[in-house]
């Protein structure tokens, strides 16, 4: 049985100053319309803490979250902004809100998600050298290759009681409204690269059938093979594994056919896309990027 806790000892102060804003505003009802999963790039819950957390954070009046994760039982979940009150943990070159949707100054992240900090270094780099079972994805661009720190079992356990924490309060929140960082402001933000979306959201929702729209799609070569099976024009070098000018018109066109907003990013919402276009034609996502 899970053994950790909720510790609600760094909540900030709804004051002046502190970046947190009292309830949710009236373009969301008043209400969070989804959650922004994002890494925290440093290693520890309590220096995450002491950025985020309480009166006298690092990141006072800059940003914070609604929950901080950390990576063991032993660190336990923090509580830093409640449910009832917004968090400044997204918005800075917003392009895309919680559906999916063109996002502007109103309806962005901080204005309408939970935010969720995860304990976890992200990609490798110096003074983080990757280990073996590090998680290769590539990034939004559909060109940088990353190698990405895995979420261990038991954040990963305290990740699925923060997601239902959050939606025994705000019900209405689905599966489809979680999304990464990186899938609101591409190009700016990588963060959760090779996050376990599936995995995550079959515990969140007890639903098993939830499909796995991202992993069979973290690498350049898959994107592109799905691409051509949708009909997708990638010129004479077809699906080779590199991100060139005509697979980028190639996403363009898709993300128009789709209705989509037209950014040179593959994210969360063109892999949702690329499955129900694949469902369409009768084509097994599985099947199209073999």
């Amino acid at each position: 049985m899970a053994s950790f806790s909720f510790s609600d000892a760094a909540m900030i102060p709804l004051t002046g100053g502190q970046s947190v804003n009292r309830g949710w505003t009236s373009v969301s009802g008043n209400k969070p319309m989804g959650v922004t999963w994002h890494w925290t790039a440093i290693e520890s819950l309590a220096a995450t803490r002491k950025a985020l957390g309480g009166a006298n954070a690092t990141n006072k009046g800059v940003s914070s979250a609604h929950y901080g994760v950390g990576r063991t039982f032993a660190e336990g979940v923090d509580r830093y902004v409640s449910l009832d009150n917004r968090s400044w943990h997204a918005g800075k070159e917003q392009k895309i809100r919680w559906d999916g949707k063109k996002s502007n100054e109103d309806t962005k992240a901080s204005r309408t998600c939970v935010g969720v900090e995860t304990c976890n270094v992200g990609y490798a780099r110096e003074g983080f050298p990757a280990g073996p079972d590090w998680i290769e994805a590539v990034n939004t661009d559909c060109k940088w290759v990353m190698k990405v720190q895995p979420w261990p079992a038991e954040q990963m356990e305290m990740m699925v009681a923060v997601g239902k924490e959050i939606i025994n309060k705000w019900p209405h929140i689905r599966p489809e409204h979680h999304h990464g960082h990186h899938d609101i402001c591409p190009g700016y933000k990588q963060d959760v690269g090779g996050f376990p979306f599936a995995a995550l959201l079959r515990k969140i929702y007890d639903d098993n059938s939830i499909a796995d729209v991202w992993s069979p799609l973290w690498t350049t070569l898959a994107r592109q093979k799905v691409l051509l099976r949708l009909g997708y024009d990638l010129g004479s070098w077809g699906a080779d594994g590199s991100w060139g000018d005509r697979s980028q018109r190639a996403l363009e066109k898709f993300q128009a056919d789709m209705g989509a907003v037209k950014v040179p990013h593959w994210t969360t919402f063109t892999c949702r896309d690329a499955f129900k276009a694949l469902q369409a034609k009768g084509i097994a996502l599985a099947d199209a990027v073999a």
